[in-house]
């Protein structure tokens, strides 16, 4: 078990080593020739994306992950389809409610085209997330990494050949050129894993409703993780200041991936019915894994933050550098709150997690209303650190009573 959770560790870290490397190179072709009104607009969008996606989503992977875990053969199969439907169901749903926001919010009436050509990915993204709950459960995590890397790549490739002027259209329209050719392929490595003969009403609202709680946390993990600063900063501040605090937290969410990948690795094996001495073994484990690894990058990204910031955007991207500083302290918190999250998540917990994303969801949006408007995009990244923290802290307490 050890030697196979080690084998995916590695592939998602190497995998992930190779999109950090794509989404830096990426960045700083973006930073450079949108410049920092258009890429302010950009961080707009993609941040409020998010809420979106985690909409579509709505913990029906996770808990498509949890529940395929416990079957085998052809049941294991009837639980992958009837995830991908539900995810469908859910995908329908929040881009018909993302266009309407679109149109109803002020701050999108010069870019709705733009914003809806982002929001449309959010079909192709959620049956691509489908196919990631068949290599999850089935812990080939190489499969899953390979797709993952080769959609920023292909759009990484179009960026670099394409010599003309980019918008943030050719931007979009792009990346859903790069979502369509991965999920083809992803769709035929794994044929014979989705079987639409085994369509059942009875399970899907059996998933989305065991999912529902996960859901709600994950659009509130998302509101306060990206959207609530996103929308005050462009609202009090403007682009520009979007555009600072959007390249430090793209920093940030790269830095973060490393523990996902490695939590998302366990997740399967946490979540099988087993003797506790072994899921205590591979909690303290990770656990000592993440603490280490989140002091190391810590420690490396405050001594380079100037440089890291300079190679990626330039001179006008200076104001990120204090903002990355203070971000990156969350990353302990954050490190740790994966695992606590998902084991609490393996143990039925997820309503437990609903609560705990309703509390800081609040101490956020009081905290970011209070602070952004004084302090600026600083004080919205110690808000950040601070929301990190609490959050930790409540999971920890509700896993304790579960363990």
């Amino acid at each position: 078990m050890f030697k196979r959770l080690a084998v995916n560790t590695g592939v998602q870290i190497l995998g992930k080593a190779i999109m950090v490397l794509v989404s830096l190179i990426t960045t700083g072709i973006l930073t450079r020739r949108l410049g920092i009104e258009v890429y302010g607009q950009y961080i707009f969008i993609t941040s409020i994306l998010v809420f979106f996606d985690s909409l579509a989503d709505f913990g029906t992977s996770i808990m498509g992950v949890r529940e395929a875990s416990r079957k085998e053969g052809e049941e294991q199969v009837k639980v992958w389809t009837n995830t991908l439907i539900s995810r469908l169901i859910m995908a329908g749903l929040s881009l018909a409610l993302g266009i309407i926001f679109i149109f109803s919010w002020n701050d999108f009436r010069e870019i709705r085209i733009e914003a809806i050509l982002a929001w449309v990915m959010i079909l192709f993204t959620s049956l691509a997330g489908s196919l990631g709950v068949v290599w999850q459960t089935r812990i080939r995590m190489e499969i899953k990494v390979l797709i993952e890397v080769m959609f920023p790549t292909i759009f990484l490739l179009c960026l670099w050949i394409y010599g003309g002027n980019i918008s943030l259209r050719w931007i979009f329209g792009t990346y859903l050129f790069a979502r369509i050719i991965t999920l083809a392929w992803g769709w035929w490595l794994g044929r014979g894993t989705i079987k639409f003969k085994l369509v059942d009403k009875k399970l899907i609202s059996k998933i989305l409703k065991i999912s529902w709680p996960m859901g709600v946390y994950l659009l509130i993990f998302s509101a306060y993780d990206r959207a609530v600063d996103s929308l005050m900063i462009q609202r009090y501040l403007g682009a520009r200041e979007v555009a600072w605090y959007g390249l430090a937290y793209k920093i940030y969410g790269v830095l973060i991936q490393p523990a996902y990948f490695l939590v998302n690795g366990i997740f399967p094996i946490l979540s099988k019915k087993q003797i506790q001495s072994t899921s205590n073994n591979i909690f303290k484990t990770s656990a000592i894994i993440l603490f280490l690894s989140s002091v190391l990058v810590i420690i490396g990204v405050w001594l380079m933050a100037p440089m890291m910031v300079s190679i990626l955007a330039g001179s006008e991207f200076g104001a990120s550098v204090g903002v990355l500083r203070i971000l990156i302290v969350a990353l302990l918190f954050a490190y740790m709150g994966h695992l606590v999250g998902f084991t609490l998540i393996s143990k039925e917990g997820q309503k437990e997690m609903l609560g705990v994303g309703l509390i800081i969801l609040i101490f956020n949006l009081i905290g970011n209303l209070v602070v952004i408007p004084r302090h600026g995009i600083m004080g919205a990244a110690m808000v950040t650190v601070l929301t990190e923290m609490l959050s930790l802290g409540l999971m920890t307490l509700r896993l304790k009573r579960r363990w």
